[in-house]
């Protein structure tokens, strides 16, 4: 029983292990970055920005654009769903059309509809240069968003 021991809490430690390593990332097919997690109805939706490395003509080579976003979904925080582009700058009519500068989005449910805000340059920078916030509106979490046709007012920021 002694000598049983070590092995017992050797192998106790290794699946202790197992689940953190095999769910971390749980997108694994793209680069993403500054999600955030909602929990809408039964499932997780997570909302990031997407990287996608440039190349010639689409922003600064070596460099990732940021052109567009995904949301993905699980119920159960194993298995995940991508329900695709949700938002593309090329959508979004105020919005500088090589800007690739779509970044840390949110979404919130309210009175029955999905609000998505996001930041990205605008087209217009009579009202200073900087980023500005956009809003697109959608029936579920998933969409389809339909982006407003301006900025926010007034409301600026990245993150």
């Amino acid at each position: 029983m002694k000598n049983l021991k070590p092995w017992l809490v050797a192998a106790l430690a290794y699946l202790m292990y197992q689940p953190a390593r095999a769910q971390n990332p749980f997108i694994t097919n793209q680069f993403t970055a500054d999600p955030t997690a909602r929990v809408f109805g039964d499932r997780v939706y997570v909302y990031p920005s997407h990287d996608i490395p440039c190349g010639p003509g689409r922003g600064k080579i070596g460099w990732f654009c940021m052109e567009d976003y995904h949301v993905f979904s699980s119920a159960n925080l194993t298995d995940w769903t991508d329900h695709g582009v949700i938002v593309t700058q090329n959508k979004v009519p105020w919005v500088q059309p090589n800007s690739y500068s779509m970044w840390a989005p949110d979404c919130v449910l309210r009175n029955g509809k999905y609000y998505f805000y996001f930041p990205t340059t605008p087209r217009d920078t009579s009202q200073g240069k900087g980023f500005r916030i956009g809003v697109a509106v959608a029936d579920k979490p998933t969409g389809p968003f339909v982006p407003k046709p301006a900025p926010i007012a007034g409301v600026r920021g990245i993150d």
